[in-house]
């Protein structure tokens, strides 16, 4: 029986007297794929800096990781618990290679399967051909397979991945699909942050929706897929 590797319950979060997040709640369960999806502002990248504590967020509620409450710590010390972040839009630092970003980021891991660097360049051998190249001067699918692969030698229980398919190919959104139905062979969640819809109803099987700071829907990816009208009123497609 499945149990909640992330647990969030009543969470609010705010950008100085801004009310962003409303008594946000919701479950990733262990080797569960979850999309939370929402139009433009609704509050879908907050939530996930928030789980972390990045930036300046305050935050009140319950944040639990595998039964530790987390709403207090700092960044460093949630993601140590087996946390790791795709952010939107990569965030690579210019002065390290791809060997560098990957070298620096690898944690080792005691469990049946290690992600090393050598892992990341036979999943993605596009960045093993550039792996002397600065990252910042990859294409926009390289960076995200670097920014993926960064986050996956750091070994962790759960990813949080925010907006994956912006600024790149169809044939990296393909990749990334691929990266994600395959994270719980390796015994990794997801958490997912999407406005490609094809992309999250692939790549996830639960999905929340997320409208002006709030949870008000929640169903399996399958179950969307095939409403179309829940689609059209929270989503406009």
């Amino acid at each position: 029986m499945t149990h909640p590797l992330l647990s969030v319950d009543n969470l609010n979060a705010y950008y100085g007297k801004a009310h962003i997040l409303q008594d946000v709640s919701f479950n990733v369960n262990e080797l569960e794929r979850v999309a939370i999806l929402g139009r433009n502002g609704m509050g879908k990248s907050t939530l996930l800096k928030s789980i972390l504590g990045l930036e300046k967020i305050r935050r009140e509620g319950d944040i639990q990781f595998d039964g530790q409450r987390t709403t207090a710590n700092e960044t460093f010390q949630t993601a140590n618990l087996g946390i790791a972040y795709v952010p939107q839009g990569w965030q690579l630092f210019p002065s390290l290679s791809v060997d560098e970003h990957l070298e620096m980021a690898y944690t080792p891991s005691s469990g049946e399967f290690e992600w090393t660097p050598d892992s990341v360049y036979e999943l993605f051998p596009e960045i093993e051909a550039r792996r002397k190249v600065g990252g910042t001067k990859l294409s926009g699918g390289e960076q995200q397979m670097l920014a993926i692969g960064r986050a996956l030698v750091r070994n962790p229980r759960l990813i949080l991945m925010d907006e994956p398919s912006e600024g790149i190919s169809t044939f990296v959104i393909e990749r990334v699909v691929e990266v994600c139905q395959q994270m719980a062979e390796r015994n990794i969640s997801l958490l997912l942050v999407e406005q490609n819809l094809d992309l999250a109803l692939r790549a996830a099987q639960k999905v929340y929706i997320l409208v002006n700071g709030r949870m008000v829907y929640e169903t399996t990816a399958e179950d969307f897929k095939a409403d179309k009208e829940s689609q059209n009123h929270y989503l406009g497609v």
